[in-house]
């Protein structure tokens, strides 16, 4: 893919050269992460996924064979207001060449990249408080079951659903002490094991969603994430979806489950018999959490990725709070790279969490100082607040080194 000589030669490279992106290769829509633009490139054979800039995603997109390097050169530089030279184009055939994106590639080289990108994923995220084990050949197992219950997502069945659900939810807040009075001891285990499933099949209508609009979920499984064992449904292919609201009724899907459980379950719980009461009582309760608890989006659960979605952005919560950051640190000079939509979306994403996690974090601390205090006396209490304070700070800071050493590799 060298050239060389002169000016004759380089521009018939240019002119012959009709290079062409596997057709398994999908790049992304634009989304913003802080102050710049990124679009992800999803490989389906291959599972790996990539993030590029908007020049290169949209010559990629223009990739198609059909097109010389010299046609696409031109495009290029209408849209952006410079050519590309012979030496720009072999950077990027090179880059696309190494990963396997570019027509033809051998199944052995293929398959490389398939356990590459299967490695990186089994080696993310695990540490102690969070780690991954997912379940062989159960991602495979979505296509089928979006075959036979994919009728389910359907916006005709879906939205009616989804607004009874919301009725039960708020009827289950509104008569919370009630329903908690009725639950018993004796069908704790059951309830309990129920609301596991119930969850587990939360995590599955993501995977069923994912494929409903063309994608298929990396990896299901089961997750540790301190301090609670819960399934898990990994859904990368969502960034590639051209529409918002794909991406976003994927993200509710598994919400929207939740919601049409508590359906029958409210149903029972005002009409039904008394012998199983105290489960169904158990079981809105916890389903009503699921959903609340999944719907706030200062947490990185379905509301806080609906969020991203419709305001298509990638890790906002992360991105705001190097925003808050830079603006804490040198004022409005800080975040001056920041379009001005980022700048108000990111502004606002850090005052709602605050004003959501500030008295969340005061009551906690209030209630775990009375019971130091109540067993060890004030003085002490102070003390150990302190000591966790400083031991909790310590770990943030290695978190966020943490985060920007792996986020620096990512980019490299």
């Amino acid at each position: 893919m060298t050239v060389t000589g002169d000016d004759t030669s380089e521009a018939s490279w240019l002119e012959d050269a009709r290079p062409r992106l596997r057709s398994a290769v999908r790049v992304g829509p634009a989304l913003a992460r802080g102050p710049a633009t990124i679009h992800y490139v999803a490989d389906a054979q291959t599972r790996a996924y990539f993030q590029v800039g908007p020049r290169e995603a949209f010559l990629m997109r223009r990739l198609d064979g059909a097109r010389s390097l010299a046609d696409l050169g031109a495009e290029y530089a209408g849209r952006f207001g410079r050519r590309l030279d012979a030496a720009h184009w072999q950077r990027l055939l090179g880059l696309l060449a190494d990963r396997r994106l570019l027509d033809p590639a051998g199944p052995d080289e293929l398959a490389r990249m398939r356990e590459k990108a299967e490695l990186a994923r089994r080696s993310e995220g695990h540490s102690a408080l969070h780690w991954r084990v997912p379940i062989p050949g159960a991602a495979r197992l979505v296509p089928a079951v979006g075959r036979r219950a994919g009728w389910l997502l359907h916006p005709v069945l879906a939205a009616p659903l989804a607004v009874a659900g919301l009725v039960v939810c708020v009827l289950v807040t509104l008569n919370w002490s009630a329903l908690y009075a009725e639950v018993r001891p004796g069908w704790g285990v059951l309830a309990a094991l129920l609301a596991w499933l119930m969850y587990a099949v939360h995590e599955l209508a993501h995977g069923v969603a994912c494929h409903r609009y063309g994608g298929l979920p990396t990896q299901i499984g089961v997750m540790w994430r301190f301090p609670l064992m819960a399934p898990y449904c990994k859904v990368d292919d969502v960034v590639t979806f051209p529409r918002a609201w794909q991406r976003v009724a994927t993200a509710f899907a598994g919400v929207y489950v939740n919601l049409a459980l508590l359906v029958p379950l409210g149903a029972l719980w005002l009409w039904g018999p008394d012998g199983p009461r105290p489960l169904v009582a158990a079981l809105l309760l916890s389903g009503a959490t699921i959903v609340l608890v999944n719907l706030l989006p200062v947490l990185r659960l379905d509301g806080y990725h609906m969020l991203e979605h419709a305001t298509s952005t990638a890790d906002l919560q992360g991105e705001s709070f190097r925003f808050a950051a830079a603006f804490l640190r040198h004022g409005p000079a800080g975040v001056r790279a920041y379009p001005r939509r980022a700048r108000w979306l990111h502004a606002s994403y850090t005052l709602v969490s605050v004003a959501v996690l500030a008295p969340v974090a005061f009551l906690v601390v209030r209630l775990w100082f009375e019971t130091l205090a109540g067993l060890w006396g004030a003085k002490a209490a102070v003390l150990v607040l302190g000591a966790e304070a400083v031991l909790v700070g310590v770990l943030l800071r290695w978190w966020v080194l943490r985060r920007q050493r792996r986020r620096a590799e990512t980019q490299d």
